[in-house]
């Protein structure tokens, strides 16, 4: 089953970007809670906190509990292949903190790109490296011992699906599934980042399809976004837009996920305000009850 999600806004939040996060800070937890249940809302990106805000954690946990608010994921999006060997390491460190605090909230992910082997913002700097053997490897590595570390027993550690490393196709996440080898390592879905090419962008739902059947028990989470490609133009460009505005088959995405037996936050991301937001959403539902599916 599906569960709309989205950044809520509050007089301290700003929409978010890519690579930022969506979770509100300054928040009581009750009133947090509740604005997601007025929007409609049965998802919500794990709030800002810091793992020693103990009584915070138990008060968010159990506000959203209360009313039936699933918690996604919490997200830490920096590199976890920066070449600089010191700030790998509080990447790592990092990393391993978010994903305890998303086991502590009963999250169902803590998420984070793999990154770049460069040196600083792995969100937009590339190395012709990520495409590499070494990649793999370091991906299956560094799954393995956020797993092992934080032996979790209820969120999983996922990668972000990113067209400029080997988390770029259903084939490589199959293939990363296997090679990991835990239980607890899962796919957060966004099928907008594995639209890389002008093939992938006219067949989305056949790479639906495509995921379900290979990964579908895995898939934990998801980010619903758009994408348009630009014309004219001789070069590719592709731009996220607000659903709705670009070519995206929802409907097969949100068909394919709501007939998985496992609950699936179904989270939008990267629009500039609450009234795009709430667009979006309108789109969304929309597309789904065309499906017989209300969320």
């Amino acid at each position: 089953m599906i569960r709309l999600g989205g950044p809520i806004f509050t007089m301290s939040s700003t929409s978010a970007g890519a690579g930022q996060s969506h979770g509100a800070t300054n928040f009581d937890p009750e009133a947090l809670a509740l604005a997601h249940k007025a929007k409609g809302f049965c998802a919500a990106y794990a709030p800002n906190i810091k793992l020693h805000e103990t009584e915070l954690i138990k008060a968010t946990k159990e506000a959203f509990a209360r009313h039936d608010i699933m918690i996604a994921e919490a997200g830490y999006w920096e590199n976890l292949l920066d070449l600089d060997a010191d700030t790998k390491k509080f990447h790592h460190d990092a990393m391993l903190e978010t994903f305890q605090l998303a086991e502590e909230l009963g999250a169902k992910c803590a998420v984070n790109i793999l990154g770049s082997f460069c040196t600083g913002n792995g969100n937009s700097a590339f190395s012709p490296r990520n495409f590499a053997d070494e990649a793999f490897e370091a991906a299956v590595e560094i799954a393995r011992y956020f797993i092992d570390t934080v032996k979790p027993k209820t969120a999983c550690f996922a990668y972000e699906i990113f067209p400029f490393n080997i988390v770029d196709s259903p084939e490589m996440i199959y293939k990363l599934i296997k090679a990991v080898d835990r239980d607890m390592f899962a796919v957060h879905l966004d099928l907008a980042n594995l639209i890389n090419s002008p093939r992938n962008y006219w067949r989305s739902g056949e790479i639906m399809k495509e995921c379900v059947q290979l990964f579908g028990n895995r898939i934990v989470a998801a980010h619903v976004k758009d994408i348009k490609m630009q014309e004219p133009a001789i070069s590719v460009i592709l731009e996220e837009v607000i659903p709705g505005q670009g070519m995206l088959d929802h409907a097969t995405y949100i068909r394919e996920l709501h007939a998985l037996p496992q609950d699936i936050p179904f989270m939008m991301e990267h629009l500039a305000s609450e009234a795009e937001y709430d667009q979006a959403a309108a789109h969304l539902r929309a597309v789904g009850a065309e499906q017989g599916i209300m969320f």
